[in-house]
């Protein structure tokens, strides 16, 4: 092998290295710019996540409200059942009182 096949050679094999290392560093701009679109798309589902947890908050507390809402109809309910009674008595005491 002459000097002149080596040179030959070795301008090959550094062309070759050369484009080894530009399609990796290609490669690896390309990767990091798609790492950098993706947390860019996730940061902007973790803010729209956000939002629709805070729009969303009434309906669990709609859980609380069915809760009190029956707690209040049952007291009605008492209510309006021990009003009747008395309502009765006052009437039959007038109704007795009324004919003596």
């Amino acid at each position: 092998m002459t000097e002149a096949d080596l040179w030959a050679a070795w301008r090959f094999w550094m062309i070759v290295a050369g484009a080894v290392v530009v399609i990796a560093a290609a490669l690896l701009i390309t990767i990091w710019l798609t790492a950098r679109g993706i947390l860019a798309h996730a940061v902007r589902a973790l803010h729209a996540a956000e939002k629709i947890r805070q729009n969303t908050l009434p309906i669990w507390e709609l859980q609380t409200t069915n809760e009190v809402a029956t707690e209040l109809l049952a007291t009605v309910e008492s209510i309006e059942a021990k009003g009747g009674k008395l309502a009765e008595a006052l009437q039959s005491h007038a109704g007795a009182g009324g004919k003596s």
